[in-house]
């Protein structure tokens, strides 16, 4: 995985507070924060696993539900099948 850094640069008339504002939405929107909060401690590769499929099995089951309810966006479909990765 290639990891690039993040730049933010500053315009004339922006203020400290809404570059870090900017800096953080950057640095969620990359997962950087999350990609720290994984590798605070050792996962065994089975939990890992394991982790993954209860997530892939969660989406299955969330959208077999969606597709039996009359008001579903499709957008909303299509999110949980590219989670899914299908």
């Amino acid at each position: 995985m290639i990891y690039l850094p993040i730049i933010i640069k500053a315009k004339k008339n922006q203020s400290t507070g809404d570059i870090i504002r900017q800096f953080k939405k950057a640095s969620a929107s990359a997962g950087t924060v999350q990609i720290v909060k994984d590798r605070r401690y050792f996962a065994k590769p089975s939990r890992i696993k394991a982790d993954l499929t209860a997530e892939r099995s969660r989406l299955k089951k969330r959208a077999r539900s969606l597709k039996n309810r009359k008001n579903v966006s499709p957008a909303a479909l299509v999110r949980i099948n590219q989670r899914l990765g299908a």
